[in-house]
């Protein structure tokens, strides 16, 4: 009957200590996986008026933006784990680079794969995959070298 209740009174520890360890292999392993950075490249207007493919690489200008950012660029609020309002708010989720729009706009991925523009609404979320253009108004964003603390 000891035996019997002894078990019995251990069995919730060693369950409580079962659930803690898978909680915290969950918690670390997002951690692990979070989006630390990426790069805005837009076309600096005072070092030319080309458009499109006639735009040069010395006549764009870049931005890093990194976790807890919030980064004035050509007039839009870029950030990273740091929603503000108006703000193109990028987060971590799951490993994945994601966005909630601040207004109307559209993406295509960067070089195009012929599926053309999805547009997406103020406050819809979505996904940043590989190099991706952002259009806001009349200003063009391209988003790339996403990095991770991915082990």
């Amino acid at each position: 009957m000891k035996k019997l209740l002894l078990i019995l009174l251990c069995l919730p520890i060693l369950f409580s200590s079962c659930l803690n360890d898978s909680k915290n292999n969950i918690s670390s392993d997002s951690i692990s996986n979070a989006i630390i950075s990426f790069s805005v490249t837009s076309k600096n207007p005072e070092l030319t008026s080309s458009s499109g493919k006639d735009v040069s690489l010395n006549e764009m200008t870049t931005i890093n933006v990194l976790s807890n950012d919030n980064i004035l660029f050509k007039d839009f609020n870029f950030t990273l784990d740091n929603k503000v309002n108006g703000a193109l708010n990028f987060y971590s989720k799951n490993g994945s680079l994601m966005c909630n729009a601040p207004s109307k706009l559209s993406t295509m991925s960067m070089p195009p794969n012929g599926n053309g523009l999805t547009t997406y609404n103020a406050g819809d979320d979505f996904e940043i995959t590989g190099m991706t253009l952002i259009k806001v108004d009349t200003v063009n964003f391209v988003i790339s070298n996403i990095k991770s603390n991915k082990l």
